[in-house]
């Protein structure tokens, strides 16, 4: 399948959906490629899904995920669901869906994956009845699965007490919230707050989180290091360091939460400029206001080039949507200015009120400290004392050190062990995590069969 479009979005979460919606009612050709059954990213996972309403903890999301959908429904914009997006060049992707392979032709292209979990590892990581918090909420969402019992929640981030939230709303109990957040982090985010009072809903929204859990009568743990997942075929309990003092809980599902890094494997992949976020720890992608990046057609918009939340996520799909309208004459200048006023002055403000969640945030310095017997990269099996040989023998960058062994060349090309991998790799050599570089990441994106290949060989 060979067409052209006007616009080919990537992600149908709050940014991508909007983006969408823009081009296609400017009287654009506008098609939106999403792995997922159903639209709504992560925040609004299958918001219109049969039974979604009832799947959903919280009203607010379920109603404004539920807008979203409607809007880009209304607005004749193609959708193509269950296409995975495999290459990704400027003006041309290739996905498949089913046993078909598409060739999607665009004139511009928005990348609107959305974020991912910051992958941590540390001991126990890989038993059985450990995963993402993450995950968890998206099985909660589209399947209504709950996590077997006792649950640990652990780690640091807004989604963090989410999660915690909406299991404690649909009556599940938690044995314990164990609180990587360094205390001195709320020292470091005061200056920020008058900033992050704009967004008083969204800290209010925060707070209730907060009490849900005091109120559920959930032990909360806070400074805590050194978690370690334990079990012999699975897990069974979760040992950690609070207060100077160990503990040991009993718990047959741990969730763990390393806080939301944005997800650039296909920005990486096109080798667009990225910057280094220090306070993040992680690298976002250089991109402005509009989400134009430095290869013409080229766009990024939402929290794949910087978390920031669904609602800055829908305002960045807004203003990549808008430009790519200009760019092909459906927008004059003065539309132009006139369309986008409203949402630069929100997103402003959105912005500003982030950067308080952001210090109060901002992950552990040890956060990767781990003990050379664990697994950094699951699909080859590549332990800390790996990567801390590689340096050792001389190899100082990201990529000697991938060739060396072999971490980040499994099926997921480094979306899970990356991170970690630089930083194991940084702390041993002795620099700073972007000075050890940015993995190369090739196609095919993801996994292929060989028959989407011979497809694409027979439609030329």
């Amino acid at each position: 399948m060979i067409r052209q479009w006007d616009a080919l979005i990537i992600g149908a979460g709050p940014a991508g959906l909007r983006a969408a919606s823009v081009v296609a009612e400017s009287g654009l050709e506008a098609v939106l490629a999403d792995e997922q059954p159903f639209p709504g990213g992560q925040i609004y996972r299958h918001v219109t899904a049969p039974g979604a309403k009832e799947r959903f903890a919280e009203a607010a999301d379920y109603r404004d995920g539920t807008e979203l959908v409607r809007r880009f429904e209304r607005s004749g914009a193609q959708y193509l669901p269950e296409s995975t997006v495999w290459f990704l060049e400027p003006g041309r992707a290739l996905a498949s869906r089913g046993g078909e392979t598409l060739d999607l032709r665009a004139k511009n292209i928005i990348i609107a994956v959305g974020a991912m979990e910051r992958p941590v590892p540390f001991r126990g990581w890989t038993l059985p009845g450990v995963m993402n918090a993450g995950g968890a909420d998206i099985l909660l969402k589209t399947a209504g699965v709950l996590p077997e019992t006792p649950v640990v929640l652990a780690g640091s981030g807004p989604l963090l007490y989410l999660v915690a939230s909406h299991l404690i709303r649909k009556g599940h109990p938690l044995a314990a919230v164990l609180d990587q957040t360094p205390p001195r982090n709320m020292v470091r985010a005061l200056p920020h707050l008058p900033a992050g009072l704009l967004g008083l809903p969204l800290l209010l929204r925060g707070a209730s989180m907060l009490n849900m859990v005091r109120a559920s009568k959930t032990p909360v743990y806070r400074d805590v290091s050194g978690i370690e997942a334990q079990g012999t075929d699975r897990l069974e309990r979760v040992s950690f360091v609070a207060g100077g003092v160990s503990h040991t809980l009993e718990a047959a599902t741990l969730l763990y939460h390393g806080g939301v890094i944005p997800r650039t494997h296909m920005a990486n992949a096109l080798d667009l400029p990225h910057r280094w976020d220090p306070l993040q720890q992680c690298w976002t992608v250089a991109s402005d206001v509009w989400g134009r990046t430095e290869r013409e057609g080229v766009y990024v918009a939402g929290d794949c080039t910087r978390v920031r939340g669904a609602a800055v996520a829908g305002l960045a799909g807004e203003l990549a949507g808008l430009a790519v309208a200009a760019r092909q004459g459906a927008l004059g200048p003065e539309e132009l200015r006139k369309r986008s006023r409203g949402p630069k002055r929100e997103l402003a403000v959105q912005t500003a009120s982030k950067a308080f969640l952001d210090a109060w945030f901002a992950p552990r310095k040890d956060l990767y400290a781990v003990p050379d017997d664990v697994v950094i990269c699951r699909c080859e099996g590549v332990r800390a004392a790996d990567i801390r040989e590689a340096v050792a023998d001389g190899l100082t960058e990201i990529n000697e050190i991938k060739l060396r062994t072999r971490a980040g060349m499994g099926n997921c090309q480094g979306r899970t062990c990356g991170p970690a991998l630089a930083a194991v790799a940084a702390e041993a050599a002795g620099k700073a995590i972007p000075d050890m570089g940015r993995l190369h990441i090739r196609a095919p994106l993801r996994p292929i069969p060989l028959s989407a290949l011979r497809r694409l060989l027979e439609t030329k």
